[in-house]
């Protein structure tokens, strides 16, 4: 807004009349205000929506990740369950067969999927979610 400098006349009670002329301009003057109030109001209220639509695609693409994040570990998990199912099983056999070197083997098996994350698959988990939900990576559930 620019800064205007409004210069006048004060006029003490019981002064002259006012001309009709001062008395157009004051009315010109409180329309030009007027106006200039409404601009910048919209103007705001503009910037306002574009904040809060801004805001709602970040949560938007929250909640996005956080469902594919929330699938990938149900999956994940699920998978990692039957496997170590599988696992103990396995081991149970190489006990029963009295085999070490299998017993061995399985408990390394067993180890290993302890120790691996799930999301070790990731090489750049902050490039991933950077470019989650862009257009040239879009989330599709």
């Amino acid at each position: 807004m620019a800064d205007t400098v409004h210069m006048g006349k004060v006029l003490r009670s019981g002064s002259a009349s006012i001309p009709a002329v001062d008395a157009f301009a004051a009315l010109n003057e409180i329309v030009a205000a007027a106006r200039e109030y409404g601009r910048i109001r919209q103007e705001e209220q503009t910037k306002r929506a574009v904040v809060a639509a801004a805001e709602r695609v970040q949560v938007d693409r929250v909640h996005a990740a956080e469902e594919t994040l929330r699938l990938y570990f149900e999956r994940v998990f699920t998978e990692r369950a039957r496997t170590g199912e599988e696992m103990f099983v396995r081991l149970d056999r190489a006990m029963d067969s009295g085999d070490p070197q299998m017993v061995h083997a399985v408990v390394r098996g067993i180890v290993d999927l302890a120790q691996a994350s799930p999301l070790a698959g990731l090489d750049d988990f902050g490039a991933f979610w950077a470019e989650l939900g862009t257009d040239d990576s879009p989330v599709e559930l």
